[in-house]
């Protein structure tokens, strides 16, 4: 999961093709390298910042010190899962998807659930990688999982298909959006739902179809997880597991604005989002591409 350069989301360009994305999937592959050691496994990529100063301010709003407040009682599906994904395969999934220094990822223990881990760790599936979870966090996506004071780890493999989706669209409209005119947009044309029976996981709903595509089924994906880690300080994000409030879907200061109807027109006037067609002469799939791109965003 490497990292790019900075760049203002000003500067997106709403006349960007997703064929513009095929030419810089073949000059990242090339920045990837694998160890392992023990029970861990790390992976070396070029050097990146994991904070991201231009947003703190307006993440003051959003951001909130909940998930210290977590239950330890909290039963949650994912307690009855055990890990089922072998070092081996973690080393091949982070060849492809590689952590940027100075995180790694850790194997779980044998009864280790991925609502576990220590202060530093952050459960990830292979499936919400595959389909989208990245380290750093794009800025939008933190804004996303600060507001439902929930860990990324909670989200199901075709939510972050959705939730990189909806942020492709907004970073493409041409328009200086902040966190909160994401968010404004998000709860406008989307809410979230609990898995059923599956206690702890959760998937987001259309309001408006904005985004289409995903498979039906991300059968076993529960097992197969691992923890990434950093070295000191605090995640942007939410670490600990948390049973969502349906309070949370209330607009209050995040109701719709100008920039809202500006952003709405704008997906209009683009269309439905199929994030799994594939473009550009050699076929390529467009979700890791809409990946590649909101990376060189930050």
């Amino acid at each position: 999961m490497s990292s790019s350069t900075s760049s203002s989301s000003s500067s997106s360009s709403s006349s960007f093709s997703e064929n513009d994305l095929e030419s810089d999937s073949e000059s990242r592959s090339s920045q990837v390298g694998t160890s392992t050691h023990y029970s861990q496994v790390g992976t070396s990529a070029p050097q990146t910042s994991t904070s991201f100063p231009h947003i703190d301010d307006a993440l003051g709003d959003i951001k909130d010190e909940a998930e210290d407040k977590f239950d330890e009682d909290t039963w949650f599906a994912s307690d009855e899962k055990r890990n089922k994904m072998s070092t081996e395969s973690i080393v091949e999934l982070l060849k492809e998807y590689p952590l940027p220094p100075p995180f790694s990822a850790r194997v779980p223990a044998i009864q280790e659930p991925a609502n576990y881990g220590t202060n530093l760790e952050t459960s990830v599936y292979e499936g919400q990688i595959k389909s989208g979870y990245r380290i750093p966090m794009h800025p939008f996506a933190v804004a996303f999982f600060n507001h439902y004071k929930m860990a990324p780890g909670q989200l199901v493999p075709n939510g972050w298909r959705k939730l990189v989706g909806l942020i492709y669209l907004v970073q493409t409209s041409g328009y200086p959006v902040t966190v909160h005119d994401f968010m404004r947009l998000y709860l406008e044309v989307c809410f979230i739902k609990n898995v059923a029976k599956c206690d702890g996981w959760y998937y987001i709903h259309n309001r408006i179809r904005v985004i289409k595509g995903g498979p039906k089924s991300n059968k076993g994906w529960h097992s197969r997880y691992f923890f990434i880690q950093r070295p000191s300080g605090k995640w942007e994000f939410p670490r600990k597991w948390n049973a969502i409030c349906k309070d949370y879907e209330k607009k209050g200061f995040l109701a719709p604005n100008d920039m809202t109807k500006r952003l709405l027109d704008h997906i209009k006037r683009r269309g439905v989002l199929n994030i799994d067609k594939r473009c550009g002469m050699r076929g390529l799939f467009l979700l890791p591409l809409l990946c590649l791109f909101l990376q060189l965003q930050f």
